[in-house]
């Protein structure tokens, strides 16, 4: 990988190892084996059939009805301090031509209580699944098998326990086990069992300890280099197995990516404590990374485009606010100042008017004034002449 990968090697070598080798939403090794198997029987139940007929001998035709089921059952325990109802989950189990039921556990070591809890699982399946007969109810247990993915030559070929019923009969449960690590690459093509293929790296982890454990430097790195070489024999086979299933119609192009994307998440796992034979994987699963990290990558460039565009946005609309906004203020400025004319050229109108009529009332007062201050001496004259009249006729009547 050069400097131009979309991706820093070191920032992703430090994320891988911080985080345990394990995908962001897991916390334990374990909840990752039973996450791929349950997206392998989730997303291509289809591949299952090839191990029910590894582990149960029952052949299905191609295109056969096959669905998983859900796996939680509520449970009363009596030796719960809190006498709360608890539940169980099984791993995977799945329901073919809506009759035949199959129940599948993963397990890294034989505990020798496995028995005990598939037991368990499939008292609360056939529970779950009861049915009424002519003969009364029925219990059916489901096709059970354990899947032990690490090599462990002690694991027995099937698990036991003896059954004593209250009338006094006697029954063995068995539960047959699948231990992935004897499968050759060879055995998975002829018998089609690639839902076995992400737990294959399972293989190294021993020789993953011994390298842990070789403290001679090189030793250690002859060590490294034989891993390596083992690896990448094991990737180039794989692969060359999945094309050939596709090509022969057994496995679908997208079931083949799915399988080789959980192949990497195992191979991660497996080998993140060493950075020389983690960055191996990397450039193995380079395609699938990049995939991933372009996903990222283009989900960090929608969220910038999109905080960019609402930036823009916001100041598109904040510069059209301020737009608005000065254009109403000057808008409303010059309806004010129209308005003030008008009203001051009303009010001077009217001033002018007012005063007009001022002026003629004033008018009128000074003619009446005139008026009437002609009338008084014209009155006065009269008053005059009559007193003189009235003089003129007292003396005409004294001669």
């Amino acid at each position: 990988m050069t400097d131009e990968k979309r991706y820093n090697l070191r920032e992703l070598l430090e994320e891988i190892k911080a985080s345990g080798g394990l995908p962001e939403n897991l916390t334990t090794e374990a909840q990752l084996w039973d996450e791929i198997m349950k997206k392998e029987a989730f997303l291509m139940p289809e591949q299952l059939l090839p191990l029910i007929k590894e582990v149960h001998g029952k052949t299905y035709p191609k295109g056969t009805e096959i669905y998983p089921l859900a796996t939680e059952f509520s449970i009363d325990r009596s030796n719960e301090r809190n006498g709360q109802i608890a539940s169980i989950r099984a791993d995977i189990t799945v329901i073919v031509e809506k009759k035949d039921i199959y129940h599948f556990e993963c397990q890294i070591d034989n505990d020798g209580t496995m028995v005990i809890r598939m037991f368990e699982y499939d008292v609360h399946i056939a529970l779950n699944y009861i049915r009424e007969t002519e003969n009364g109810m029925e219990l059916k247990f489901p096709h059970s098998a354990v899947l032990y993915l690490q090599d462990n030559g002690k694991i027995p070929d099937e698990l036991t326990c003896q059954i004593r019923f209250q009338d006094g009969g006697v029954y063995q449960y068995k539960v047959p086990t699948i231990k992935v690590q004897t499968y050759t690459l060879e055995e998975i093509k002829e018998k089609h069992l690639c839902v076995l293929i992400p737990f294959l790296p399972l293989r190294f982890q021993k020789n993953m300890k011994a390298i842990q454990r070789q403290e001679e430097e090189g030793k250690k790195e002859k060590l490294v280099t034989r891993q390596k070489e083992e690896l990448s024999f094991l990737y180039e086979q794989i692969m060359l197995i999945l094309e050939e299933e596709v090509a022969n119609g057994y496995l679908s192009e997208t079931n083949r990516k799915t399988i080789i994307s959980l192949l990497g998440k195992s191979m991660i796992r497996v080998f993140y404590r060493n950075e020389e034979l983690l960055k191996e994987v990397i450039t193995m699963t380079e395609p699938i990374l990049e995939l991933e990290f372009e996903k990222v990558e283009r989900y960090k460039r929608e969220l910038r485009e999109q905080a960019e565009q609402y930036k823009r946005k916001l100041t598109e609309n904040e510069e059209q606010y301020k737009k608005e906004l000065t254009e109403n203020k000057e808008k409303y400025e010059e309806e004010l100042a129209e308005q003030n004319k008008h009203h001051e050229e009303e009010l001077a109108e009217q001033t002018k008017h007012h005063e007009e009529e001022l002026a003629e009332q004033t008018k009128q007062t000074q003619q009446y004034q005139k008026e009437l201050m002609e009338n008084e001496k014209r009155h006065q004259k009269e008053i005059a002449e009559l007193q003189r009249q009235i003089e003129e006729l007292k003396q005409e009547k004294r001669k």
